[in-house]
């Protein structure tokens, strides 16, 4: 038997969910923030995907031999945690300080846009990209 262990990374933007682990198609636990879980499984290889809601992980196939120790790290969105602070930030500096800004509101809407298109992306088209999977 091989031993899998899940190590997921704490995170503020994710923190109150537990994530879904899934391996060969199969729900074999829940991991909470923070967490590190660990697994008997067979050796060969196998798939394992994580879920939270309708997003998700990419699929990672990994190979285990007999008495191998493999750990997976388990985080959010590369960057997810700093974009939607810093598009709130610049919006409340714009509110607090327009004034004295003297900018124009397009040009806040062009500062927030990238960060919120890169958010949204994450929860539409690239919704399997979500939550990442790494080996250690």
């Amino acid at each position: 038997m091989a031993k899998l262990i899940i190590e997921r990374t704490s995170e503020w933007n994710n923190g109150l969910r537990d994530i879904g682990i899934y391996l060969d198609g199969e729900k074999i636990a829940v991991i909470g923030n923070g967490e590190i879980k660990d697994f008997e499984i067979k050796s060969g290889e196998h798939t394992l995907k994580s879920k939270i809601d309708w997003c998700g992980s990419e699929t990672l196939t990994i190979n285990l031999s007999d008495n191998e120790i493999k750990k997976i790290e388990l985080s959010g969105f590369k960057l997810g945690k700093f974009m939607l602070p810093i598009a709130a930030m610049i919006s409340i500096i714009f509110f607090t300080f327009k004034e004295k800004l003297i900018l124009h509101p397009i040009l806040l809407m062009l500062l927030i846009l990238p960060f919120l298109f890169y958010v949204t992306y994450h929860f539409t088209l690239g919704r399997n990209k979500y939550l990442r999977l790494e080996e250690k």
